[in-house]
């Protein structure tokens, strides 16, 4: 009885760094230049049949949509790239760095795509402390000691990353924390004196929201120059059974 032969087939997968930023940069800018426009609609009440449904798919300050659908997919990816750099750093001391790395991207890229950490918006602790507007969204409350204590965990980290490597990181978690903290504060002060619905307001979400991805792009443009400069070469195998 003739024995099965098997043989491995070499597929092979070339990722430009550049190509991929450029094109994730693209998509970035036509989300943003999209978003800005349905704020504006809904800022004049611009009457089309189509408003109201264009404002949710396409708005920067909404759930479930286009754009925060891209965010989680940017910080996935940004986890996925974490996770094979993890897979070459096996044996460096840092190598659980990399891997809590990629985990808590990949808790950043769930609650992207479900507003997980808006369970930390409570109004009655607003209400209770009389905490200024810049804590209207009072989830910032929790997320900047969480800031601090991963600066502190991971400075020695960042110190052993090679030059360029971590002022790229340093230069994407200052795009992102403005964003994701220090606009989101701004934004308090911004309803509270122009109102949600406002021109100020509006253009401070569409600055929140482009830093937020300028800074998840700086990052994954990064990942993507850091694992060129290791040289390594990554295998995957893929094994299919009849069972």
């Amino acid at each position: 009885m003739p024995q099965s032969s098997t043989r491995d087939v070499e597929l092979s997968i070339h990722i430009s760094t550049k190509k991929i930023t450029q094109i994730l940069t693209i998509i970035m800018a036509c989300l943003t230049i999209t978003g800005s426009i349905s704020a504006y609609f809904r800022f004049l009440n611009f009457p089309f049949p189509a408003s109201k449904w264009f404002y949710e798919i396409f708005s920067l300050d909404e759930e479930l949509n286009f754009p925060a659908w891209y965010s989680s997919l940017l910080l996935l990816f940004s986890s996925g790239l974490l996770a094979i750099i993890t897979t070459c750093k096996q044996t460096d001391k840092y190598w659980n760095y990399w891997k809590n790395l990629s985990l808590i991207f990949l808790i950043l890229s769930v609650d992207e795509a479900f507003s997980l950490h808006e369970i930390l918006i409570i109004p009655s602790l607003r209400e209770e402390f009389d905490f200024s507007p810049l804590f209207f969204q009072t989830w910032v409350l929790f997320g900047i000691p969480a800031v601090l204590f991963f600066v502190f965990k991971y400075f020695k980290f960042l110190l052993n990353l090679p030059k360029t490597t971590r002022y790229l990181f340093m230069l994407a978690a200052i795009f992102y924390l403005s964003g994701t903290l220090g606009m989101e504060m701004v934004g308090g002060l911004l309803r509270e004196y122009f109102g949600r619905l406002g021109i100020i307001t509006i253009i401070g979400i569409v600055i929140e929201e482009f830093l937020e991805m300028t800074g998840i792009l700086t990052f994954i443009y990064s990942l993507l120059r850091y694992l060129n400069s290791l040289q390594d070469m990554i295998t995957l195998k893929i094994y299919i059974s009849e069972k």
